[in-house]
Order: C-alpha cells, then sequence, then structure tokens
C-alpha cells in the first residue's frame, strides 16, 4: 500500500510548517468570501441576506486580520505600493523575454 501512502501524503516526506498552514488558511479564507458573495446575492429572504451579509463582513475581517499576520511574518509577499510591484512585474517580464531569446 505504498502507493497508497504516497498519494495521500502519509509516507511523512512532508511535512507543513507554519507559513504553508497559515497560506492555506488564506486561500480556505478566501473561498469562503467568495461563497457567501455568491450567497447574499442570491438570498431572496431579507433576514437570511442579513445574516448572511453580517457573516461575510465577518469573514472578510478575519481575512484582514490572517493577511496581517502572514504578510507581517513574510510568508506571503505583499507590495507596499503600486509602483513597486509594476517595477517587479517589469523586471519579471524583462527576464521572461531575456531568457528566451
Amino acid at each position: 500500500m505504498s502507493w497508497i501512502n504516497n498519494l495521500f501524503g502519509n509516507n511523512n516526506s512532508y511535512t507543513m510548517n507554519e507559513g504553508d498552514i497559515a497560506i492555506e488558511l488564506l486561500i480556505a479564507s478566501k473561498a469562503e468570501i467568495d461563497q457567501l458573495t455568491k450567497a447574499v446575492i442570491e438570498a431572496v429572504n431579507p433576514d437570511l441576506r442579513d445574516i448572511l451579509r453580517n457573516q461575510l463582513d465577518a469573514c472578510i475581517n478575519e481575512h484582514y486580520r490572517l493577511v496581517d499576520i502572514v504578510s507581517n511574518k513574510g510568508w506571503y509577499k505583499t507590495y507596499s505600493n503600486p509602483q513597486n510591484q509594476i517595477k517587479q512585474d517589469l523586471n519579471q517580464i524583462q527576464d521572461i523575454i531575456g531568457s528566451t531569446q
């Protein structure tokens, strides 16, 4: 059954660290926000819509806190301003173009 262990990661060849777990939580948080957003706009009952909107607001606030944690720990790279992002994107484009020539 070693192929099953390899398939499902039971061979202990990889262990998740705190950063990996935090990124997985961030991904799950984004998915939850996406699903709640869809539910809010589809809800017909005003009471249900209010409940979903309150839950969405809470999830967004938790997501912001999680983003702050992962960015402060250096597990998720953020940009300080749009100009830095543009510069980094342009450098990556130049690297790609340079490597294909």
